[in-house]
């Protein structure tokens, strides 16, 4: 288990990092002429053209080394059994650099001639690789509670991931019915994104607690 000195800073880095990207998007949109947040994907704040997409971008750096803190932590935490889940966040962290990397060239959800663009198929091969970042990220962050629960087993804890997984994976079925650029999305969007926010701050409080080392099965 990894020692909770030693887990304070990297857990402290994992949750200062998702509060981070909250603030970005929420003063980006707010700054951003038109933008409609209940109905518009972040995405939008960070396409090239946005006004301050420099906010999101800071937004999603911090976001990357959250999750870079997040797999750190796993990979020390729970050891051997915990790595899957630990490399899970790597990937995610490489993503979303991935996503900083590949803005779209305009936002779609939000001006009818960027959909109209779209629809033409004239965005660039960036554009749609963004989409397929973006997507790729989520899926991979929604799945480290199924990875942590086969971790923690058979520890209690793992009830509580396996949950977690599961409430997350009712996000995801909220966001696609949707679907980007109708009424709700942005709505949608962000309940995913809290849940993986809320999901890295409960994976710091339990390292620095040191409840996946106390919280063990009695043995028969």
């Amino acid at each position: 288990m990894l020692p909770r000195v030693r887990g304070r800073p990297l857990a402290a880095i994992a949750v200062a990092g998702q509060l981070a990207f909250v603030v970005a998007w929420a003063v980006a949109g707010a700054l951003q002429t038109g933008y409609a947040p209940a109905d518009q994907a972040v995405s939008d704040l960070a396409a090239l053209t946005a006004d301050n997409r420099w906010i999101v971008g800071l937004g999603l750096v911090c976001l990357a080394m959250s999750d870079t803190a997040v797999a750190i932590l796993l990979w020390r935490a729970l050891g051997p059994p915990g790595h899957p889940a630990a490399l899970m966040f790597a990937v995610a962290a490489v993503g979303v650099l991935s996503i900083l990397a590949l803005p779209l060239d305009c936002a779609p959800s939000g001006d009818p001639t960027c959909q109209a663009r779209l629809d033409a198929g004239r965005v660039s091969t960036r554009h749609d690789a963004h989409g397929v970042a973006a997507v790729l990220t989520q899926l991979t962050l929604l799945a480290t509670p199924f990875a942590v629960a086969r971790a923690l087993a058979p520890r209690r804890l793992a009830l509580w991931a396996f949950a977690a997984g599961l409430a997350g994976l009712a996000t995801l079925v909220w966001v696609a019915a949707i679907g980007s650029g109708e009424p709700g999305y942005g709505v949608a969007q962000r309940a995913t994104f809290g849940f993986v926010h809320l999901w890295v701050v409960a994976i710091a409080a339990a390292v620095v607690a040191g409840w996946a080392q106390r919280d063990r099965v009695p043995e028969p």
